[in-house]
């Protein structure tokens, strides 16, 4: 029936209604489910299951007497015990218990501290850490129990320290002027009792539900008053203000589910409210709670019952009370006039919360009766007597005046009237449609409405009119001028009047019929205050109000705003169209012209009189009044779409909105709905069935848009370009929308004006304004004076709009709706068509030709002139005008083509002149446009296979790039020693591959190695980059000043910052990406050192020679050490750092350093093996696998490449930068290695292939940060601490002992790059790391980990993994078998060839990834396969790698088997094998998703509608799901606020930095918004991945249509959470941001 009407969802889901069209929502509860109630529901009243009670009816038995009995007497005990308890501030006379004599005799009390809306959650948790002595969490967890309960106990003590601690409360929260917080001292044996009521209470309210005899008892003792109390109900009404929050809602709880389900009780119920509605309504307004936790929030359940609010009308008076109440409040607000007059600084929100009875008073007229009793029609029109009064209060109330001189110094205050006008214009219509519908209610209001008129004259009664004549027509006018004098924009008793006329023709009566013969204003009288408000609103559009201010403008923007024109601007034609049927149309049009002040203007001689005293200003308002003047004129002929105007319905009302405003675009559902006015979506008409009509749905292309509907062809010639709800600018879009479209279809360029409904009797007189001698004066002085080429008060604007009303004049003569109507006969008087004519040869004329040839041809169509002349005049202007625009288009054309013709020639001859040129940069790769796969195709032959590794590595690409500088707009090669370019970068902590988020020791970074990258994918850095280029100087420049203005801004305005100086983040110069680092660019790694020459060392001797080095390393101890060098420590001490420790020898210049500057730093150990001491040893040639050159690096790049070094450093390991620090190198191997991964992953989500579709973003970011990786060693003059990385990396992989870690916690890839980047410093120590080139020593690092890889996927491999499908019998891939066996997995009848499809499956991920590592960093060309998709199979990227595809070239040797048993020795690999869970990362690495979301999101809804906060158990305000884990949270909630890093942050701050290392992605479940937060001080909120049925999200839940998952926005997400993009577009997000107060997101 109404928007109130609501279902709960278990009753939901089994009613019909979840077919039907239906808003959803969110709340906190306070009321009940409406299923079951008949006159809620137009049909299907009943869900299912209460169906099942009603068809199943069985006879009605009552509850036996002595049931009845014993529950009255329990009911009465529990009541009004309760009632005494819980309605008593103070107690002490109380006496419980039997003989409890000394019941206050022990000096046990309590401090209880009340909720208030005042004071903030900080004042009042800063004071109780103040008074109380407790630390903040305590203070914050009773300030939660305060806000949530409405008190709580914070002392137990004596009574002489609890009210200490009561006054210290006060005072402190007292101060700045402050009320203080309400505190009191109670018995702590009273604070007990009063717990157990409110329990009682709530057991009483679930017993009710029992049955209905039950609520009968509980309704006699409710309503009982007991001795001189009056019954309870009514003293709950009494005292309900005194009540704190869980008090007051469990009463209200209790009333509901005992008084409001049958009938009789609510009955009971509403009469007892009825009474009392004056003092509870006074309480609550003297209340500060919300309404929410007010009893006066009940009435919503009783008022809109509709026979309920029919029978408290008649019988009880209801709106006679309820206006009383209201209009006491506003008396205090009228000045002596009687009128509202609001302050500007109120003292008190008292009347904002008056407001609320205008909802009660909606609520009672939204159910209009159908047939009326003596006793309805006496008491609603007492009650409209006060609404009257009321109107009369507000009737030229805000009263503004033309400030003349100088500017308003103050603005004056308007928003409290809008406020009340926007909560009582829905009652207002509502009250005229009850009017409506009875005649007799309706000729007494009528005739009350008059009469208030007649006794509040906005004129002086006794003043002489003034005689105004034109054209031969005179009147005597009222005096007012405008623009001097005061004008008010409020006028609801004028407009309630033209809302009650419009229902007389319904009932035959007549303004001047013998029902109204009393005292009453004129027409003219009638019409004068809103005459005067339509003359001010055109002269503020001549701009002569500008020292007005902004009140003025925002007064007229809400007045035609279309939360408020139903009951403003629409009433104020209504009343205009109300004057102009019933004044003579000559006289009304005088009247109009003198208050607008344009009488002199219509005067022939007004030029001459202009000349002789030219004033610009004046001259141009004229020009903007007349415009004006013929708009409003437009409008009073031609807005026809109201009920009672014209023979039209409200259907008819919104489709005339509908088809407006898709004339000036297609527009979505929403925006449609939101153009209609509410009163209007609210009857009962189908909006959605009216613009299914009309327009047709366009759906969104790209699945992420929005859908909009297109109007349908047939209506736009209902389009009229001066809709009076239109804005300027949206006319103006209009008309040009409407041009195009005419223009494209062939027709003449122009909006003629659209058929008009017919004029219902009583208005039929409004058309003759179109043919009446004044009209046709101003037709005609608007025409000559336009074709007068020396006039100065004309426009084009004046013509168009008078084209207009002659268009309106033809199509009504042309309808023969009206007999009198000859307009074309009393036109050609005034010779209007010859000038018209005259007109169509004038040079002026130019935008408007479109109109006037279109007017011209209507007046010949219905004249039936076809004079031979005049009929050939237009089309051979047309013809004229077209043969003109070919022959221009014409010499265009010819003009181009001969350009064209020059600029070719110049091309070939530069071409000719700088052939040589052309040669030389045709084979220069072009950043900008060449790829992997065109390089392919100029280096390598067809048919040839390109391999990346080992002695058979193919040819390898080396060509110089040229950048620009985007800050110096210079271009630069990228060399070894010329200026350093450097790519913007950002380089974060992050765990979105993580595997196991929940197992806080995987998580620990402190825990993991930080050689090799972790087996669980993180958390690690991840390194991203926009890919423009800088030179690093012009970067240190662009960085520095940013610092500078960046400190100098006052902290305060430093946040909401996108970017944190602090933590050294900038923004890109272009594209404003959040960047904290720079990857310095460097030319092809072939071209920065010899190449190695082949080596013919096998694998076996390679393993060989592995063993014998870690056999000779040694252990060399650094650092500060206390260990007894002779006996405990058996390593190498170095004798730098044993002085050092002692105190001596550490001078600087003293000659001596440690070779790893470890002086004065913690105990650390280092490996350590030259070469050159074991080269006896190893087997021969082995040396030759090992590089010795190494790469001269400029200081500059070495430079760039520390600082990218240092920010993967400090964000991968939360620690401040260090120079030396032995995890410098491996931090950056391991952002690598990530970064490689989730590039990877990234692709294989999206399909695409592994080489030929990379974006230019990531191929800039793996390029530059595998040669950055690459040559890091070579930035350090000495490779000691590389080298130690590597013997420790050999020994852990090699050695394997059991104390250090299993091949199950590395991951594979992360180890292979460490090992890469470290084993070429073995042969030069003491020297710079030479590069890995894709030599045999690479290829062989490649090869064990791989066969590495392939263990530990058979270790993971469970028997479900394996294809059934396989021939058993098959004995091919057999040696993959003996693997198994060594692992004790091998199982009789298991198939090789099945186990080793399985290994080529699972190893994918990994190829894949080895692909992206070795192609760019041997830049060595990827075959075709490779660059197609689908073509990353195991055979195309074993074929590039240069790896065995068969077990048996893997698994043949025995010392490669010996190195498997190893492995699969380890303790943690033998406890997994024996079948202990462990948290292991399976292979192959899925593809993180987001967590599963339902599709229709109420189901969402009720998912999180049974969550309770954790640390309170009580309902969660905001609940929030993180997308990544699942897990909900209880968000902006001081309840579950926690310490991390000594700020206090809110729940999804503390789980974002568990989650996700700081970057969690939450669904804010009941406000429908997605929110990314990069924790703890920036965030931004998304739209949802939820559409409605228009291709639309619903933020906030604002509209309420029934929601469904979008798999294309969640992908979306998906895709931005996988790209690692959540901080760029938070950052991003605060840089569009135009919110003025910042978000707290450390709260939420």
């Amino acid at each position: 029936m109404d928007k109130t009407c609501v279902l709960c969802v278990e009753c939901f889901k089994n009613s019909e209604h979840r077919h039907h069209k239906y808003k959803m929502g969110t709340s906190c509860g306070g009321g009940c489910c409406d299923c079951g109630d008949v006159e809620a529901w137009k049909k299907d009243p009943f869900c299912k299951v209460h169906m099942v009670g009603i068809t199943e009816e069985k006879p009605k038995k009552g509850l036996p007497e002595d049931l009845v009995e014993r529950t009255r007497i329990v009911f009465n005990a529990v009541l009004w015990y309760a009632y005494r308890l819980l309605n008593t501030e103070q107690i002490s006379d109380i006496r419980l218990g039997g003989s409890s004599d000394n019941f206050f005799d022990i000096d046990t009390y309590c401090t209880i501290l009340y909720n208030d809306e005042i004071h903030t959650f900080e004042q009042v948790i800063n004071t109780l850490a103040r008074v109380l002595k407790c630390n903040q969490r305590s203070s914050t967890e009773f300030v939660t129990n305060i806000d949530r309960e409405g008190r709580a106990v914070v002392k137990c003590s004596t009574f002489q320290h609890c009210s200490d601690l009561k006054q210290e409360i006060e005072k402190y929260t007292s101060r700045h002027g402050n009320k203080p917080l309400k505190v009191l001292v109670n018995h702590a044996h009273v604070i007990a009792h009063q717990i157990c009521a409110i329990k009682l209470l709530t057991w009483l309210e679930k017993f009710l539900s029992h049955g209905e005899g039950f609520r009968k008892v509980f309704a006699n003792v409710a309503l009982r008053p007991q001795g001189m109390e009056p019954c309870i109900i009514k003293g709950i009404l009494q005292r309900d203000s005194t009540l704190w929050k869980s008090a007051r809602t469990q009463w209200h709880r209790l009333l509901i589910s005992g008084m409001l389900l049958e009938y009789e009780n609510k009955k009971a119920l509403a009469k007892i409210f009825t009474k009392n509605y004056g003092q509870v309504m006074k309480d609550f307004i003297k209340d500060d709670h919300d309404h929410t936790y007010s009893i006066s929030s009940l009435y919503v359940q009783l008022f809109t019952v509709p026979t309920l609010a029919h029978y408290l009308i008649a019988n009880d008076d209801v709106l006679y009370i309820l206006l009383n109440t209201f209009i006491s409040e506003c008396s205090r607000k009228c000045n002596k006039a009687g009128k509202l007059e609001f302050e500007r600084i109120p003292s008190s929100p008292s009347f904002k919360r008056a407001l609320f009875m205008l909802y009660d008073l909606r609520y009672l007229l939204s159910a209009i009766p159908e047939q009326w009793t003596d006793e309805l029609r006496r008491s609603f029109l007492h009650g409209l007597s006060m609404m009257l009064n009321l109107l009369t209060m507000m009737q030229g109330m805000d009263a503004v005046t033309r400030q003349v001189g100088q500017h308003m110094e103050y603005e004056p205050e308007w928003e409290s009237g809008f406020n009340l006008h926007v909560k009582l214009a829905h009652c207002i219509s509502l009250a005229a449609e009850w009017c409506g519908t009875d005649k007799i209610v309706l000729v007494k209001a009528y005739r009350s409405v008059l009469k208030k008129l007649m006794e509040n004259p906005c004129y002086e009664p006794n003043e002489a009119g003034e005689v105004r004549e034109l054209a031969d027509h005179s009147t005597a006018c009222l005096h007012y001028d405008v623009s001097l004098k005061p004008v008010s924009i409020h006028l609801p008793l004028t407009r309630f009047l033209a809302a009650l006329h419009l229902y007389l023709e319904k009932f035959n009566l007549h303004f001047d019929g013998p029902e109204f013969q009393v005292p009453k204003p004129t027409p003219v009288q009638i019409i004068e205050p809103v005459l005067r408000g339509q003359v001010m609103i055109a002269q503020v559009h001549a701009g002569m109000w500008r020292r007005n201010g902004y009140a003025l403008l925002n007064t007229l923007f809400f007045y035609h705003n279309v939360k408020c024109r139903t009951e403003m601007l629409d009433r104020d034609i209504t009343l205009l169209q109300i004057g102009a049927s019933l004044i003579e149309s000559n006289e009304f049009l005088i009247h109009v012209l003198n208050k607008f002040n344009l009488i002199n203007w219509a005067m022939p001689d007004f030029e001459l009189n202009n000349l002789k005293s030219p004033e610009e200003d004046s001259i141009r308002q004229t020009v903007y009044l007349v415009e004006e003047l013929l708009h409003l004129l437009i409008i009073i002929v031609g807005e026809r779409y109201m009920p009672g105007v014209s023979n039209v319905t409200v259907e008819d009302r919104i489709k005339k909105e509908i088809i407006q405003h898709l004339c000036i675009k297609p527009l979505p559902h929403s925006e449609l709905i939101k153009a209609t006015p509410d009163d209007l979506t609210s009857r009962e008409v189908a909006v959605d069935e009216v613009i299914q009509e009309l327009a047709v749905f366009k759906k969104p292309t790209h699945g992420t848009g929005k859908g909009v509907y297109e109007l349908k062809e047939q209506y736009y010639d209902q389009f009229n370009v001066f809709f009076y709800h239109y804005t300027r600018e949206e006319l103006s879009k209009a008309e040009e929308s409407q041009r195009k479209r005419r223009k494209a279809k062939g027709e003449l360029e122009c909006c003629p004006p659209p058929k008009l409904p017919k004029l219902n009797e009583s208005f039929s007189l409004l058309v003759n304004l179109l043919q009446c001698d004044v009209m046709l004066h101003i037709m005609e002085t608007v025409l000559e004076r336009f074709i007068n080429l020396r006039t100065r008060s004309s426009s084009e604007s004046q013509l168009h709009k008078v084209l207009h009303l002659i268009g309106y004049a033809l199509l009504e003569e042309e309808s023969k709706n009206y007999p009198f109507f000859r307009f074309i006969e009393n036109a050609s008087k005034f010779k209007i068509f010859n000038l018209l004519e005259e007109l169509l040869k004038c040079p002026k004329v130019d935008a408007h030709k479109g109109i006037l040839r279109w007017t011209v041809n209507k007046y010949k169509q219905i004249a039936d002139k076809q004079d031979c002349d005049n009929s050939m005049l237009e089309p051979s202007t047309s013809e004229k005008g077209d043969s003109e625009k070919e022959r221009r288009a014409r010499l265009a054309a010819e003009r181009r083509a001969k350009l064209m013709a020059q600029m070719q020639a110049q091309q070939n001859s530069f071409i000719k002149e700088n052939a040589s040129l052309f040669k030389e940069t045709s084979t220069e790769r072009k950043p900008s446009t060449s790829s992997a796969v065109e390089i392919m195709d100029m280096t390598e032959p067809a048919g040839q296979q390109s391999i990346a590794l080992g002695n058979r590595q193919s040819s390898k690409i080396c060509n110089e790039k040229t950048f620009t500088c985007i800050l110096c707009q210079e271009e630069e090669k990228v060399t070894v020693d010329g200026p350093t370019l450097v790519l913007a970068a950002f380089v974060q902590q992050t765990t979105v591959l993580c595997q196991h988020r929940n197992d806080e020791a995987l998580m620990d970074v402190t825990n993991h190695d930080p050689l090799f990258l972790h087996a669980n994918l993180g958390p690690a850095p991840h390194t991203s980059t926009c890919g423009h280029v800088m030179h690093s100087d012009c970067w240190r420049k662009y960085f520095d000043n940013i610092m500078v203005r960046e400190h100098r801004r006052p902290y305060r305005l430093r946040h909401p910052a996108s970017f944190d100086i602090d933590k050294q983040e900038f923004l890109c110069p272009l594209c404003e990406c959040l960047s904290n680092t720079v990857l310095p660019l460097i030319p092809s790694l072939s071209s920065l050192q010899p190449p190695l020459r082949n080596s013919n060392v096998s694998f076996e001797d390679w393993l060989d020679g592995i063993e014998i080095i870690l056999n000779k390393k040694l252990k060399v101890c650094h650092g500060i050490f206390k260990c007894n060098l002779t006996e405990e420590c058996e390593n190498i001490h170095c004798n730098v750092c044993i002085n050092a420790s002692n105190g001596t020898n550490i001078e600087p210049d003293s000659g001596d350093d440690c070779e790893v500057n470890c002086i004065l730093q913690p105990h650390q150990v280092f490996y350590s093996c030259p070469l050159t001491f074991v080269s006896n040893s190893l087997p021969p040639n082995f040396l030759e696998l090992f590089p010795t050159d190494y790469p001269e690096l400029s200081t500059n790049l070495k430079e760039m490449v520390q600082v990218f070094a240092q920010v993967a450093y400090t964000r991968g390991l939360n620690v401040n930068p260090h120079p030396s620090d032995k995890r410098l190198a491996p931090m950056s191997w391991k952002s690598l290695a990530y970064t490689i991964h989730s590039i990877e992953v990234l692709l294989r989500d999206a399909n695409k292939p592994l080489l030929g579709h990379l974006s230019s973003r990531q191929r800039d970011c793996i390029e530059s940060l595998i040669r950055i990786v690459a040559v890091l060693g070579s930035t350090w003059s000495r490779s000691v601490i590389i080298n130690s990385h590597a013997l420790n990396l050999l020994s852990i992989l090699f050695e394997h002992t059991n104390e250090g870690p299993s091949i199950l916690q590395w991951d594979s890839l992360g180890f292979l790059i460490s090992l890469t980047f470290s084993l070429s410093s073995l042969s030069c120590k003491d020297k710079p790391t030479p590069i890995p080139s894709g030599s045999n020593l690479d290829l062989y690092d490649l090869h064990v980990m791989f066969i590495c890889h392939i263990t530990k996927i058979l270790v993971y491999m469970k028997a479900e993994d394996l294809d059934d499908s396989m021939d058993t019998d098959s004995k091919e891939d057999e040696e993959i078998l003996e693997v198994l066996k060594v692992m004790g997995k091998y199982r009789e009848g298991m198939s090789g060839h099945a186990v080793w499809k399985h290994v080529q499956y699972a190893s994918l991920p990994f190829l894949r990834c080895c692909v992206l590592f070795y192609h760019y960093l041997t830049d060595v060309t990827a075959p075709v396969p490779l660059t197609e998709p689908g073509g990353d199979t195991f055979a195309n990227m074993c074929a590039y790698l240069d790896l065995a595809q068969h077990p048996n070239d893997l698994f043949g040797s025995l010392r490669v088997m010996a190195l498997v048993k190893k492995w699969c020795g380890h303790d943690e690999v033998l406890t997994y094998l024996n079948g202990t869970p462990l948290q292991v990362t399976y292979e192959p690495l899925p593809v993180p998703h987001l967590i599963e979301l339902p599709v229709d999101y109420s189901e969402l809804i009720n998912t999180v509608s049974t969550f309770t906060c954790p640390n309170s158990d009580e309902d969660s305000r905001n609940p929030c799901m993180c997308l990544v884990c699942g897990e909900i949270l209880c968000s902006q909630s001081y309840c579950c606020q926690t310490e991390l890093n000594k700020m206090s942050v809110g729940a999804c701050n503390f789980h974002a930095s568990k989650c996700g290392a700081g970057i969690g992605i939450f669904l804010r479940v009941r406000e429908c918004e997605i929110l990314f937060l990069a924790a703890p001080h920036r965030g931004c909120f998304m739209s949802p991945p939820y559409l409605d049925d228009y291709g639309e999200t619903d933020q906030g839940l604002r509209r309420g249509n029934p929601l469904r998952l979008c798999p294309e926005k969640y992908k979306k997400l998906q895709t931005l959470w996988l790209s690692h993009s959540i901080h760029e577009q938070i950052a991003r997000s605060i840089e569009t941001s135009t919110h003025i107060v910042a978000t707290q997101w450390h709260l939420l």
